[in-house]
């Protein structure tokens, strides 16, 4: 997979950089738990307990998280599958995590892009003017974050431990829903790689 140099997202980067932020407190508007988003988890990784974080004992998930690229956990297959061009990936640092963006073959939009984040735990994100609604995604714990009033981005975040969450992040789409859709996809496909327990 190719990885291109360093690159602004514009209004992409500027929800991810927002969202990293740290607060004390949670706000926004929590909605009802809907179901799970499917994910094809392997059996050597199954958490104890549905909904919960990724984290077990004797592993260090942050550590483990910051070791890896968000280019390369999901193959150009699939890539492909999801929609997206693999050719089109673009790395880029954003001082508090590493992010992974894909554009549409040809280009255009919507734009997507996976950000690894080791520092922050999904609870210590800034949502203000944000609508979260708690999900699982496979066995964790997960928030599905629409920018108030809803838009066409929408961020799927995972909740991996106390230091460590992976988000998703899909803009300029052209729906809410059809976002949020692209982003539910992702995360299912990108949960079987996070870091966890062997059991």
């Amino acid at each position: 997979m190719r990885h291109g140099g360093a690159r602004t997202w514009g209004t992409a980067l500027g929800l991810v950089t927002l969202l990293s932020a740290c607060t004390s407190t949670e706000q926004g508007t929590a909605v009802a738990v809907k179901p799970t988003v499917d994910s094809s988890l392997p059996g050597s990784a199954t958490p104890s307990a549905p909904g919960s974080r990724g984290e077990q004992p004797g592993v260090d998930v942050a550590a483990e998280l910051s070791g890896m690229l968000p280019c390369e956990i999901l193959s150009d297959e699939d890539i492909t599958t999801l929609g997206f061009d693999p050719e089109s990936a673009t790395f880029d640092d954003v001082g508090l995590a590493y992010d992974c963006g894909y554009r549409l073959p040809g280009g255009g939009s919507p734009i997507m892009a996976i950000q690894l984040n080791w520092q922050r735990n999904v609870d210590q994100l800034n949502l203000t003017n944000y609508t979260v609604e708690e999900i699982s995604v496979g066995p964790l714990r997960a928030l599905r974050i629409i920018v108030k009033p809803p838009s066409e981005h929408c961020q799927i975040s995972l909740d991996l431990s106390e230091q460590a969450h992976v988000s998703v992040f899909v803009t300029y789409a052209e729906t809410t829903e059809q976002a949020c859709a692209i982003a539910e996809d992702t995360a299912a496909a990108v949960e079987p790689s996070l870091p966890r327990s062997s059991g």
